[in-house]
C-alpha cells in the first residue's frame, strides 16, 4: 500500500534534495488542486509500480479527511511568497518506516 500525506509548506528549491534524503516521492503544489494531486500521484504510481487505482482511492480519501485542513492550506498559499508550495509525498509503508527511523535517529 502507498500512503499520502501533507508536510507542509517549503521552498520548492529543496524538493529534489529532500526526496533524495527521504526516499518518498515528493511534489510541492501551487496552487493546491485535487485534479493536481490527482494527476502527481497517477504519475509516481506509473513511474514506481505502484497499484494507481489503490492509490488514486487512497487520495479521494485522504482529500475528503482533510477538507477543512485543505481549505486553510489554499487560502495560506495565497499570502505566501511564491517560492512556497505545500509539499506532499507519497511512499510504501516500508518507506515511510525508514523516513521516520531517520528522523528519530537524527
Amino acid at each position: 500500500m502507498v500512503f499520502l500525506h501533507f508536510f507542509g509548506f517549503g521552498d520548492s528549491l529543496r524538493l529534489f534534495e529532500l526526496e533524495r534524503q527521504t526516499g518518498l516521492v515528493l511534489q510541492g503544489f501551487r496552487p493546491l488542486r485535487l485534479d493536481g494531486v490527482l494527476q502527481w500521484s497517477q504519475a509516481a504510481a506509473s513511474q514506481q509500480h505502484w497499484d494507481g487505482e489503490l492509490l488514486q482511492q487512497q487520495v479521494l480519501r485522504v482529500w475528503m479527511e482533510k477538507a477543512e485542513q485543505i481549505r486553510v492550506w489554499q487560502a495560506r498559499l495565497r499570502q505566501l511568497p511564491q517560492e512556497q508550495v505545500l509539499v506532499a509525498g507519497l511512499g510504501s509503508h516500508g518507506d515511510w518506516g525508514r523516513h521516520w527511523e531517520h528522523l528519530l535517529r537524527a
